[in-house]
């Protein structure tokens, strides 16, 4: 075949892969669970809310044990090897969830659900980015970014109402494996991917962990920025977490949780579409300022069982989705392309590490002084923390929001 034939082959799968990849966002994570999971462990598995930050912290073991590795794998075999993987773990998970009967079933999950989540961390985003550089629209990233936040955000809403509903005729189990199986039209859209052409040599496993690793952690204003974004993930856990028993604190049922979580995850829609024009107005600068702190100071909304204070509480949604995009695609630009997934990865393992330092600490909090307690702590020590490595970022330069000014690694 003609090399001009070949190109236009691969520009069509580039193509493709566009046209795929939003079915595929909407379906990895059929996730019927969202407003009753915590609720479904608390009072049909017997754990305590401050077990469940607990789980939330080995969640982020299980991904920082598996992250590094996977990346190093969609780097060396393929990224679409390792949604496609993904797909299949993701779905295995929220039937292990449902299924489970006991503590160690149910860690099980966990470790199963951050191994999808690995799988699919840095994979997913160096296949868009570097299929919208074969295209030579790599300047769209941000804004693809934010369409995923979008889908998923507005898919997810919709399975955590119907999800939520169905608890009044079923029992609260059942949702969850229903989550499972409906996953599974995923792995066949992961199968339709293309691996984008990559440049430069594909190296060995251990050549491209530790150039990603160095290029990450050596480099301050990434990982500055990967920390900024690990804290905005610990709010928008720690929201999320407490969610359900904030809203049964306002005196409503359980089956109407699903509401306010959908609402919550609207909004989380709602942001990520506007998220690329949001940020690009305030400007790197502002962004790395505000979002984060923004994010810690919103969960003083949920202290004191105030109805009126719900839309400050979910702020972490505002924040999360409007700062995630221009974090990925501030790592992605300034790294080579053939460590792009595992750099990513990098990023995503400093953001879970902080998960893991942090969560446990409002967990025993929660436990020990109540909800109120230990929404208060996470809030005023989460805010000093971003503040801090802001002020790092800044001494460090490479302040500019257009990624085509940055030096490439």
């Amino acid at each position: 075949m003609p090399p001009a034939a070949n190109e236009d082959v691969a520009l069509r799968a580039m193509e493709r892969n566009l046209r795929i990849f939003p079915w595929w966002w909407m379906t990895r994570w059929v996730w019927l669970g969202e407003g009753i999971w915590v609720i479904y462990l608390t009072t049909e598995r017997g754990v305590t809310l401050g077990e469940v930050l607990l789980f939330q912290a080995a969640y982020s073991v299980f991904v920082l044990a598996s992250e590094i590795p996977t990346g190093m794998l969609a780097d060396r075999w393929g990224r679409r090897l390792s949604v496609i993987l993904g797909s299949v773990v993701a779905a295995a998970s929220m039937l292990t969830f449902g299924l489970a009967h006991t503590v160690p079933l149910l860690a099980f999950s966990y470790v199963l659900f951050a191994v999808a989540e690995a799988l699919f961390s840095g994979a997913d985003s160096a296949i868009l980015f570097d299929s919208l550089k074969a295209l030579g629209r790599d300047a769209e990233f941000t804004r693809w970014q934010a369409r995923e936040k979008v889908i998923g955000g507005a898919a997810t809403g919709l399975f955590t109402l119907v999800g939520a509903l169905m608890v009044k005729w079923v029992p609260l189990e059942v949702p969850f494996i229903v989550s499972g199986i409906a996953s599974a039209p995923a792995f066949l859209l992961a199968f339709a991917l293309t691996d984008p052409p990559r440049t430069g040599e594909r190296h060995t496993f251990l050549r491209i962990g530790i150039a990603a690793t160095r290029v990450v952690l050596g480099r301050p204003t990434l990982l500055c920025a990967a920390l900024l974004m690990g804290l905005v993930t610990v709010a928008i856990h720690t929201m999320g977490i407490s969610l359900q028993p904030v809203a049964l604190n306002y005196g409503v049922p359980v089956w109407s949780l699903g509401i306010f979580v959908g609402f919550q995850l609207a909004f989380s829609a709602f942001c990520a579409e506007f998220a690329e024009r949001l940020g690009r107005r305030l400007g790197l600068t502002l962004l790395f300022l505000v979002m984060p702190a923004l994010s810690a100071l919103a969960l003083l909304g949920g202290i004191g069982g105030r109805f009126w204070l719900y839309p400050i509480f979910i702020l972490p949604s505002l924040g999360w989705n409007v700062l995630w995009p221009f974090v990925s695609d501030y790592v992605a630009r300034r790294v080579d392309d053939h460590v792009r997934a595992t750099a990513l990865s990098v990023a995503s393992v400093v953001m879970h590490l902080m998960t893991l330092a942090i969560l446990p600490v409002f967990g025993f909090a929660t436990d020990r002084g109540g909800l109120n307690a230990g929404l208060a702590l996470a809030a005023l020590s989460l805010t000093a923390a971003s503040l801090a490595v802001f002020a790092l970022w800044w001494r460090a330069g490479d302040r500019t929001l257009d990624p085509a000014d940055a030096h490439a690694a």
